[in-house]
């Protein structure tokens, strides 16, 4: 997982990027919800108004660490066709949203414009437009891909410790006869059912381009 924190008194200018990665160990630590201004600067050793020169405000944080978590998932793409590319890019945005603990919300509520993002999503465009998708199908194409590993990221990193056996277990097959008789805790298999929504979908897109 991304960043580390330490305390103690600190001296000089401060880093933009040094405060994204203090941010991101705390929220290592307490999750989302524990991340304020104050603890913050406690952690790196300033005071509040030093990270405010730097960020408007905590929206603007959280932006600028969304960018840091995408930027894990850049890098070179192997040459092959679109849809080998879109299983690469969306399992790389899933690793890098899972590799940070929140990693899904913090990217999920965020608006960013830098170059990660840029990136990444021109990535995602140039796979779309050599499938066959231009203008808004090109984008809503990139952005169904984007939604689903999202969705998919989020919900993992959400789960709770629910028996999903004695759970089905206790379900009436009267009231609920195919939910009873259903596989249901293949769905805590995270990795297998990513996968197999991702073929899905790929084939969805695939049939999409040449059906416009």
């Amino acid at each position: 997982m991304r960043g580390s924190s330490g305390a103690g008194t600190r001296k000089g200018p401060i880093r933009a990027d040094t405060v994204v990665d203090a941010a991101l160990a705390l929220v290592n630590v307490g999750g989302l919800e524990s991340l304020t201004m104050r603890r913050l600067a406690d952690a790196l050793g300033a005071q509040p108004p030093a990270l405010y020169r730097l960020f408007r405000d905590k929206g603007a944080l959280v932006d600028a660490m969304a960018d840091a978590v995408l930027a894990a998932a850049l890098g070179p793409l192997p040459e092959a066709d679109w849809e080998t590319r879109v299983e690469v890019l969306a399992g790389r945005l899933r690793a890098a949203m899972l590799g940070q603990r929140d990693g899904a919300r913090i990217v999920g509520g965020s608006y960013t414009t830098r170059q990660p993002t840029h990136m990444l999503a021109d990535s995602f465009l140039a796979a779309m437009t050599e499938a066959g998708f231009t203008g808004k199908a090109a984008v809503w194409a990139t952005t169904t891909v984007f939604s689903y590993v999202l969705g998919e990221a989020l919900e993992q990193q959400g789960r709770t410790e629910v028996d999903l056996v004695d759970m089905q277990a206790a379900l009436s097959a009267e009231d609920y006869p195919h939910l009873a008789r259903s596989s249901l805790p293949a769905m805590l298999e995270f990795d297998d059912r990513f996968a197999f929504g991702l073929r899905m979908l790929t084939a969805g897109l695939r049939e999409g381009s040449t059906h416009p």
